[in-house]
């Protein structure tokens, strides 16, 4: 019987990590398909490990996934694609993971966006006026648009770094 916290575990949900990150900086959208996969695999994983059981940690987790980044997509602050990729990383970690896995992410992603505002040289808030335009930064704020970054690299990063400090 496969251990939750097993090598299997580990690889599968770094390899959808991996996939999670790769579109969402590739096309700036995270596939419905790959975060089901995601799910159905993290569920998987947790049955196999431990019986109903585990799969009652896996859909526990899938669901606080889903309901820690859920207020985050209805205020328009992040797409749906990142709420599903949560929802399915809570399938492989269970409840009290995805509690922490949520932390590290929202941790790596103000990281994200603050280096990003460096680059671009915009410490003032993203909703501010200005008439300042910087061809190549994805901050204008004249495009609402282009104030979103690719969440995805920030879900990867949080996590790993969720799992190893756990």
């Amino acid at each position: 019987m496969l251990s939750p916290h097993s090598p299997v575990n580990t690889i599968c949900l770094l390899s959808f990590l991996s996939a999670v990150a790769a579109a969402d900086l590739h096309r700036q959208r995270i596939p419905n398909p790959l975060t089901l996969a995601g799910a159905a695999t993290g569920l998987t994983i947790n049955l196999a490990a431990t019986g109903p059981s585990g799969l009652l940690t896996g859909s526990a987790g899938l669901i606080v996934g889903l309901g820690v980044f859920l207020p985050f997509y209805l205020a328009r602050g992040m797409g749906a694609g990142d709420v599903k990729a949560m929802s399915a990383i809570g399938a492989f970690v269970g409840a009290k993971g995805a509690l922490a896995a949520a932390a590290w992410i929202l941790v790596a992603g103000a990281v994200a966006a603050l280096v990003i505002s460096a680059v671009c040289r915009r410490f003032r808030p993203l909703v501010s006026d200005s008439t300042r335009q910087d061809a190549d930064c994805w901050l204008r704020a004249s495009d609402v648009g282009a104030r979103r970054f690719p969440y995805g690299l920030s879900i990867a990063c949080g996590t790993v770094a969720s799992l190893l400090w756990s």
